[in-house]
């Protein structure tokens, strides 16, 4: 048996096939957030859903978000949507998963990982305290379950060594085709994040600026779809706008003068000066190099053109 990740798996048809025929009701709606493409819609941008497997069999599935059936509220993240099917329960296989879920929280540094369910004595086996009640959406009151993460200690080592293993997976498996323009004018090769993240328009896209937006859902990404731009740099208003990065005043600045030469000298350009700049700058952020005035951080992009 092995563990996969549903949206960087190969043959998603297959697993969506398998995971419409589980028999709970909350897996067939699960099955139909990803048939319609709306479960991110749902739980958070960077959702995933681990799969364990047996061969072309699946054994259990889960998800793993920022929210889950519990909305609006500050705890994150949720371990949803937990199944195994009925001839092969009785094994504790969801642990798998659950473990797959805690060791990935464990290397994004947060502090706990949360399940809702109406079940007692199930998750308790797993590490788990009862925390609260609260109201799902439905109205319904749900007993919340809190798993403490980041004690120190050789489970906390052992969970970060296989978190950075299954990280280091997903977020191959989600650069692999993906054009890596950010829409604000970033280049998400060239991101300090780049090493967690798959980058803004992928499947895994862990922004640190777009995850603290609601349901991790940046505001220019956001816009350039209901517009219909390929990025920032495609609208005729970039130079006044002020949505998403843009509103954080000077900060936001560097990524609008990089959308305005991307948009004056196109995306191969972009990324050639910026290899020039990280050949010949030792820096993280590009805020370093460009500063926080628009047309100086333009004369540096043309100047290392």
């Amino acid at each position: 048996m092995q563990i996969i990740e549903y949206f960087s798996s190969e043959n998603k048809q297959h697993w969506l096939e398998q995971i419409g025929k589980s028999d709970w009701s909350a897996g067939k709606f699960l099955y139909e957030l990803l048939r319609d493409g709306t479960l991110r819609n749902t739980v958070g941008e960077n959702a995933l859903v681990p799969l364990l497997i047996d061969g072309e069999k699946l054994v259990s599935f889960c998800t793993f978000a920022m929210l889950d059936e519990i909305q609006p509220t500050d705890l994150t993240p949720w371990i949803g949507f937990v199944y195994t099917f009925s001839e092969y329960r009785g094994h504790h296989y969801a642990g798998k998963l659950l473990d797959w879920c805690e060791s990935v929280a464990t290397v994004m540094e947060k502090e706990a990982v949360y399940i809702s369910t109406d079940q007692i004595g199930i998750y308790e086996k797993y590490g788990y305290e009862y925390f609260t009640t609260m109201k799902n959406i439905r109205g319904e009151e749900c007993r919340v379950y809190k798993k403490l993460l980041q004690v120190d200690g050789p489970e906390k080592d052992a969970r970060k060594e296989r978190g950075g293993k299954y990280k280091a997976e997903i977020v191959s498996a989600a650069r692999k085709g993906i054009d890596p323009t950010a829409v604000c004018g970033f280049s998400c090769n060239h991101c300090f994040l780049g090493e967690w993240c798959g980058g803004c328009r992928s499947f895994f896209n862990c922004c640190s600026y777009g995850t603290c937006n609601e349901k991790g859902l940046c505001p220019n990404i956001k816009c350039c779809k209901e517009k219909n731009y390929d990025g920032c740099y495609d609208c005729p208003e970039i130079e006044s706008c002020t949505k998403g990065f843009y509103s954080l005043g000077k900060d936001g600045n560097a990524a609008k003068a990089q959308c305005l030469f991307i948009k004056k000298h196109g995306k191969e350009a972009f990324f050639r000066v910026q290899d020039n700049l990280h050949k010949k700058f030792n820096f993280q952020k590009v805020q370093e190099v460009l500063g926080y005035e628009i047309q100086d951080a333009l004369k540096i992009l043309e100047e290392n053109l």
